[in-house]
């Protein structure tokens, strides 16, 4: 472990010289962030790198002898050798994108090379006891994943050293510049002890251990003569590897990360325009799952034919009006025509033919990077494309995808700048290897209540009197655990349905009623519950509202109510009669609203009421419509929650967005249904089963306690990782802190500013999600905002404290890092 320090120490002042040298050698910002630093077989050290690699040969010599490598992705290198032979900016960004590494390229490159190795060289020779020199050697290019683990190329099957060092050239993020030692020479393996054996006769031992094959990762016999005579000793061939399958996922997703790298880069230069994917997220899903819970409103779904020493179809799938949306921009429709055939979901000719074109790229982006990178020869052929509706698909069909477990890929969709929505890339998971992976994802079915206790309704009220009269406790008699299960299983999937449902109409919402006003208007942070009437008018709204009546008619019949606050009702429809800025600030502050104004706000609910008869027609299971009858003007503090004035009491499902027009920030924009409406009756009597079971609990009562010592939080967690957040809430609450924590989901502003005192945010992975919270927060409130993650750069950390973060926290973090950190950004503060 010593050594290995100081070997790190030799290595951090090695980044350094590297990081001048090179600067200097290519007159030009250069910039090396220190990275991982630690042992690894040679599988692990090829399985982390990503795309083609430049890899150049290190000869080690002198008092140390033996062979390591330099590795940097193709297109860094290209960029650091057109840098060096100062190719022009728009040629250079040419080559990269083909990934042409022509030959000077290469020469200049391997210059740069050279001054990493004999950077390398210096320090070792100033600062290691024993004399070495590092020789770069001939280069060559590989796929990391093609490299043969058992072979001497382009290192040797044993324990490397990995150095690993995030690089930046004139501020622009590269990749990882990575360089492998071979351990033994340099005194850096780790002794393993084995495990002790059953004493044997020295004479047979010493015959065991001479004949026992040799493992190649630590170098020690192999225990053969277990259960055998140790007089003749049987020498067994090794066992064939196991198939690790956690690993195989992790190269998979790997090659599904350069593929979406590789999709912005080659759609970007199709359409002649900024096409940025991230977001990357995968996930095994069934054929029911995906159409229930992953897409929202019509897709279209392309047929991608797998070829080669796999065979079947994987399917590309991206909503219709995205479809469209790159389709028109790759025949340059006008600004104004895309919009409106965007909004018509205008899918003729010739917007298929153009998108048939970018599903090519795709199917040619899948294929290049797998023919790279994956051990099988796989190529993908575009095939016909369908026009979904995924409420619509039956699940047992083969249309438009066979019924089978699915290895899914999701990537968010933006086009110069503005957001679409996700696209995705279904692999059967028993081509890639992967399905035996849901094992371990599945709970085991004994963990449910079994099916054939369900009893009836009216059997279950017929005895409940007789188990009442023997309990104990005389409780009122409660549904078996397996009708609560199976209850709320079936609730909360017609919800999730709903809320697609919701989301789609949100989405259609937006562009129509932007067309509309002609300006651009959002609908942020959707959240939908079950409410009462009177939660509703105490909890939800505040100030004069405008309710706008929507009867609901077709096979179902009852009403629905769209409200908003009076101001901003005001606004928007002074925004469609064009009003002057200042007479309209005018009549908003003076809530005047008008005949004109009124009548204006009533084309926009129209609009609204047909926005959601047009997405309930396509996707809902009942043919309904909505039909906008009057508005009325309501005091939330004034309704008599008895009264049917301006809707019956009762439970109603809430759908609330956050309006935003043009700059300005708006109230929140709410439509209620009737449960009966929408089929969700079953939610409440779900939640007043569980909130009786959960009543009788003595961990349900203390918990009540706890939280009635103070229902005001101090201090907010927010993020991903339970692990971080259990260990600050831990430290938070011996300090008599009352802690708050929220996922990246849930609506921070309904806790902001509140009596906080700080806000954490707590995250698996430093990424664009977490910085986009941190803009949220920083925008609503001053509070002190700590950041804490792993895998700081200092790009990272230049970025969030842009964004408004005060601290940073690396995680994981120890108890004492932790109590460090609230000393320094709670304590001090208040003193």
């Amino acid at each position: 472990m010593e050594q290995q320090k100081r070997f790190d120490k030799i290595l951090d002042a090695a980044e350094a010289r590297i990081q001048d040298e090179v600067g200097t050698l290519l007159g030009a910002d250069f910039s090396i962030v220190s990275g991982n630093k630690e042992l690894v077989t040679k599988a692990e050290a090829f399985s982390r790198l990503m795309g083609k690699q430049i890899c150049a040969h290190i000869e080690i010599s002198g008092e140390i002898n033996g062979k390591g490598c330099l590795l940097i992705g193709i297109k860094d290198a290209i960029r650091l050798g057109g840098t060096l032979i100062m190719l022009p900016d728009s040629e250079l960004q040419e080559v990269i994108g083909r990934e042409e590494y022509r030959e000077e390229v290469e020469d200049s490159y391997g210059e740069i090379a050279n001054i990493i190795a004999g950077s390398i060289t210096k320090v070792l020779e100033e600062m290691y006891p024993k004399a070495c020199r590092l020789i770069r050697k001939e280069q060559q290019t590989l796929a990391p994943a093609k490299v043969i683990i058992e072979s001497d190329s382009p290192v040797a099957d044993e324990t490397l050293y990995l150095m690993s060092s995030s690089m930046l050239l004139e501020g622009r993020q590269m990749g990882d510049l990575v360089i492998l030692f071979p351990a033994k020479p340099f005194g850096l393996e780790v002794e393993v002890t084995a495990p002790p054996q059953p004493k044997a006769p020295p004479v047979e031992k010493e015959k065991a251990e001479a004949a026992a094959p040799v493992s190649p990762s630590v170098g020690k016999p192999i225990d053969t003569s277990a259960g055998q005579s140790s007089a003749a000793p049987e020498i067994k061939s090794p066992p064939k590897p196991k198939f690790d399958r956690e690993q195989h996922k992790k190269k998979v997703d790997r090659i599904l990360a350069e593929c979406e790298k590789r999709l912005s880069g080659e759609v970007s230069t199709l359409l002649g325009v900024d096409v940025t994917l991230d977001e990357l997220d995968t996930k095994l899903i069934s054929k029911e799952e995906f159409f229930s819970e992953k897409v929202v409103g019509k897709q279209v779904v392309t047929n991608m034919e797998m070829v080669g020493d796999l065979q079947g179809a994987s399917y590309f799938t991206v909503g219709l009006k995205d479809a469209i949306h790159l389709g028109g921009v790759l025949i340059m429709l006008p600004p104004s025509e895309l919009i409106t055939v965007v909004n018509e979901e205008e899918f003729n000719d010739d917007a298929r033919d153009a998108f048939g074109e970018v599903a090519n790229i795709v199917s040619g982006v899948y294929t290049a990077v797998f023919e790279e990178q994956y051990p099988k020869k796989l190529r993908f052929i575009r095939k016909a494309f369908d026009q979904v509706s995924p409420n619509k698909v039956a699940v047992d069909s083969e249309e438009p995808i066979p019924n089978q477990e699915y290895y899914c890929q999701s990537m968010q969709l933006l086009v110069s700048g503005k957001q679409l929505g996700e696209v995705h890339m279904l692999f059967p998971a028993h081509l890639l290897q992967l399905e035996i992976i849901v094992e371990d994802e599945v709970p085991p079915v004994a963990a449910e209540a079994p099916v054939t206790s369900v009893q009836p309704d009216n059997a279950i009220q017929n005895t409940g009197s007789k188990e009442s009269s023997n309990s104990k406790d005389n409780l009122p008699p409660r549904k078996p655990e397996g009708v609560i299960s199976l209850a709320k299983t079936n609730a909360e999937k017609h919800k999730k349905l709903v809320d697609k449902l919701l989301a789609a109409c949100r989405d259609k919402m937006v562009d129509e009623v932007s067309a509309l006003l002609g300006t651009d208007v959002h609908l942020n942070n959707q959240e939908n519950k079950v409410v009462a009437k009177e939660n509703f008018f105490l909890e939800e709204v505040s100030g004069k509202q405008v309710i706008a009546h929507m009867d609901v008619v077709g096979e179902l019949e009852g009403k629905s109510y769209l409200t908003i606050n009076l101001r901003d009702a005001i606004r928007v429809g002074g925004v469609l009669i064009m009003l002057p800025a200042q007479e309209l600030e005018s009549v908003v502050s003076s809530e005047v609203f008008g005949e004109d104004t009124k009548d204006a706000y009533g084309e926009i609910a129209n609009i609204i009421a047909g926005v959601y008869t047009s997405v309930f027609e396509e996707q809902y299971t009942k043919n309904i419509r909505f039909v906008k009858t009057d508005l009325q003007q309501v005091s939330p503090m004034k309704v008599e929650i008895d009264s049917d004035d301006p809707f019956p009491n009762g439970y109603f499902y809430l759908s609330s967005s956050e309006l935003s027009l043009g700059e300005n920030v708006l109230g929140k924009v709410q439509i209620l249904f009737p449960l009966s409406l929408l089929g969700l009756t079953g939610l409440l009597e779900v939640e007043e089963a569980q909130i009786e079971e959960d009543a009788q609990t003595p961990a349900a009562q203390e918990f009540s306690r706890t939280e009635n010592r103070s229902a005001i939080p101090d201090i907010l967690l927010i993020g991903d990782d339970d692990v971080e957040s259990a260990k600050i809430s831990a430290i938070l609450g011996g300090m008599d802190f009352v802690v708050k924590t929220l996922s990246f989901k849930d609506n921070v502003h309904n806790y902001i500013p509140g009596e906080l005192k700080a806000i954490y945010l707590v995250m698996k992975d430093v990424n664009e999600q977490a910085f986009g919270a941190a803009i949220k927060i920083s925008s609503s409130c001053s509070l002190p905002l700590i950041a804490a993650g792993p895998g700081w750069t200092r790009t990272k950390v230049i970025k969030a404290v842009k964004y408004g973060v005060r601290d940073i926290l690396l995680t994981p973090a120890s108890k004492d890092d932790i109590a460090e950190n609230v000393a320094n950004n709670l304590l001090q503060k208040a003193a």
